[in-house]
């Protein structure tokens, strides 16, 4: 019934903290990494162990090696995404689209979260809380650590092509966030509230509890699509008059 415990190879430690790196976002996808002699250095392990490391997350598509040039994390998406399609997501209508797309992966990955997320990532969800808390006590629009935190998120899912897709999509995320941060970012009560949305969201990955983080995550997130139509409806009706 039970088994010999066995060791893990330096590979496969190596391997679990590029991994970690990547998917804590600590790494972004089409960053180089250090050459292998510098990376082996650092890592304080042999260059073998390092090039079966580099190996494993290769085949898993996390990195992308080439030859003459170096080693890079990519996104497995990104060179699937077809250029009209490009540049619709580039009209402003396609930004309603695109929530409705968020509101299918995005209350997903809060609820797998849920279950999934380990303390790192836990503690780098509350890190850009912490940041979104500061930018509205300091009355910044704190977009940045907004797209950040819901990309942690994604991260926490463990889910390799879920993670990819919103990072394929990230730029038009921290879009909507700009857009309705900046707008509200001097009513004090919307920058209470667009905050408060996150500490639901953060407090219910935190707690354990999937069916509260995919509620919380769903309320937040028909908010922000409630508020990009005023937006839209407000920057027509101003162009035609």
């Amino acid at each position: 019934m039970f088994q010999k415990i066995k060791p893990k190879k330096i590979s496969d430690e190596v391997y679990l903290q590029i991994k970690e790196l990547i998917l804590s976002n600590q790494i972004t996808p089409g960053s180089k990494l250090p050459p292998e002699r510098e990376l082996a250095m650092q890592l304080g392990v042999s260059r073998p162990s390092l090039r079966e490391a580099i190996q494993k997350l290769d085949a898993q598509g996390f990195i992308s090696q080439i030859q003459g040039d170096g080693t890079y994390v990519r996104s497995i998406t990104a060179n699937s995404i077809d250029p009209a399609l490009e540049e619709y997501l580039k009209r402003d209508d396609a930004i309603f689209e695109l929530m409705e797309l968020r509101k299918i992966l995005e209350t997903w990955a809060a609820s797998e979260a849920a279950a999934r997320a380990t303390d790192a990532e836990l503690a780098t969800m509350e890190n850009y809380l912490n940041q979104m808390r500061e930018a509205r006590d300091q009355g910044m629009i704190g977009d940045k650590p907004d797209a950040s935190f819901h990309a942690t998120i994604s991260y926490a899912t463990h889910n390799l092509l879920l993670i990819h897709i919103i990072n394929t999509i990230s730029q038009w995320i921290a879009r909507v966030s700009f857009e309705v941060r900046s707008r509200m970012y001097k009513d004090q009560d919307a920058h209470q509230l667009i905050y408060s949305h996150h500490d639901k969201i953060f407090n219910a990955i935190a707690m354990r509890n999937p069916s509260a983080a995919y509620e919380a995550m769903r309320e937040h997130l028909e908010y922000v699509e409630g508020e990009l139509h005023k937006i839209y409806s407000m920057d027509t009706t101003a162009s035609a008059g």
